[in-house]
């Protein structure tokens, strides 16, 4: 590994405080900083100098002198070019890692400016940059070409924290390592598939912000696609990150359209009552606090196997997971029995805990051999690690393998720009209660089909 110097843009906001710098601290006890010659903070607060922002580190993450000895700050406006000229003191012949820690709408002409700045450097360099990326599919393609103007793909590591989550992860791992469970991995045994995303909490003085974007865009388009891609992607050729990234797309591609005039039978929508009276909301927002929707992946593998989404805020738990559905013992079985079992399930939990769970069907200790079954469990489970510590690892590292490829951002948001503009034009928001399941229209949309919701 090369020497590098890490820049974060925007170091005085929320994200760099709360995540960033706290990440960065880990990184450095674990001895993965050893490399890195300088960490450089830039704001625009005139008030602030180095004094006052180690101040500020020392009392949110850390007191201890070898790390605050790294950081370096710069008073410098983002959307005035002149300003990166005084980035240049502390850029020597290293790796230069940039951050984007900075609200989206300052996306466009931060990557101007930087690049322009960086066309006068030989030095190699990588950019990061948060979601959300773009706010439809126009504003993405406008961002990624602006982006690949000044940087190559290899350089751009679009982050998507969920697919730095352990669990994600052992997705992929589970599946291509157990032949038990690949072979299985289809329509011929999967009923459905459940993806949830579920928060207990609303918008949490993020409402200027969450009222633009909704359920859909910050959750959907991007955190659950995402893990859709890892449960349906075909076995990659080898373990390369191109070759993992373009079994993702792959999926994306193979997504049933919904059209236009087909949204309101493959989408539901709803708000938390009491959303409009939150500080920074519209009084009349149309913003939808949940949503759910039903995707069918046109391959030979999931032929006809729906895949079912939901993310919602203010509910009755909070609790992130994908839920592998397979189908019930066919009815033969069922006689011999005298009953119908229930499905077997595979449950990756995600938030707030790590776990794997299986759970299968055992006659109850003790009784006869013609009782009916019922569920039993197997679990294994993992300590949180913060998605960001492994992001940020694979970032200094060079592996592009959890990140974002343009062709993949914009596969996304095709998928939902009918649905964008349905809602556009429909003034119809079901209100739901606070700590409930949802809009009643949810339960719905899923029993319509005779399955349920499931939690883990």
């Amino acid at each position: 590994m090369k020497d590098f110097s890490i820049f974060i843009l925007g170091g005085l906001g929320d994200l760099a405080r709360k995540k960033i710098y706290p990440v960065l601290y880990n990184l450095f006890k674990n001895f993965h900083l050893i490399k890195c010659k300088r960490i450089v903070v830039t704001g625009r607060r005139e008030n602030v100098g180095k004094k006052e922002f180690l101040n500020i580190l020392s009392k949110e993450v850390s007191s201890d002198n070898s790390f605050l000895s790294l950081f370096e700050y710069v008073n410098l406006n983002l959307d005035k070019e002149i300003d990166y000229k005084n980035l240049k003191n502390f850029i020597e012949d290293e790796e230069l890692i940039f951050y984007l820690a900075i609200p989206p709408f300052l996306f466009k002409d931060t990557l101007k400016n930087l690049g322009m700045f960086l066309k006068t450097l030989k030095n190699k360099r990588k950019i990061i940059i948060e979601k959300p990326f773009g706010m439809d599919l126009f504003s993405a393609r406008e961002l990624n070409m602006i982006t690949k103007e000044y940087f190559e793909e290899g350089e751009i590591y679009r982050i998507d924290h969920f697919l730095g989550k352990e669990t994600v992860q052992n997705i992929f791992g589970l599946r291509f390592s157990n032949i038990i469970f690949e072979g299985i991995w289809n329509r011929n045994f999967i009923d459905h598939v459940q993806i949830s995303a579920l928060e207990d909490i609303g918008v949490e003085g993020r409402a200027n912000y969450y009222d633009k974007v909704g359920a859909l865009r910050d959750m959907v388009q991007n955190h659950l696609l995402q893990i859709l891609t890892l449960i349906a992607m075909e076995p990659p050729c080898c373990i390369e990150e191109k070759a993992i990234r373009d079994e993702k797309i792959k999926v994306l591609k193979s997504i049933r359209e919904i059209k236009y005039e087909e949204v309101p039978k493959y989408v539901v929508r709803g708000q938390y009552e009491g959303y409009r009276e939150e500080k920074g909301v519209s009084e009349n927002s149309k913003t939808e606090t949940y949503t759910a929707l039903k995707i069918y992946i046109d391959n030979l593998r999931w032929d006809g196997v729906p895949f079912y989404l939901r993310t919602g805020k203010k509910l009755y738990k909070k609790d992130t997971s994908a839920i592998i559905v397979f189908k019930k013992i066919p009815g033969l079985f069922s006689k011999i029995l005298d009953c119908t079992p229930e499905e077997d399930i595979i449950g990756f939990k995600i938030a707030p805990e790590n776990k794997i769970i299986l759970r299968f069907q055992l006659r109850p200790l003790g009784k006869s051999i013609l009782s009916c079954p019922i569920p039993n469990t197997m679990e294994w489970s993992a300590p949180n690690i913060d998605a960001y510590e492994t992001l940020f690892l694979d970032i200094i590292e060079g592996d592009q393998t959890l990140f974002i490829r343009d062709d993949e951002i914009e596969k996304a948001w095709e998928f939902v720009q009918p649905i964008l503009e349905f809602w556009r034009e429909d003034s119809n928001i079901p209100l739901y209660k606070v700590g409930s399941f949802g809009p009643k229209e949810a339960e719905e949309f899923i029993r319509k089909d005779g399955r349920e919701w499931k939690i883990l």
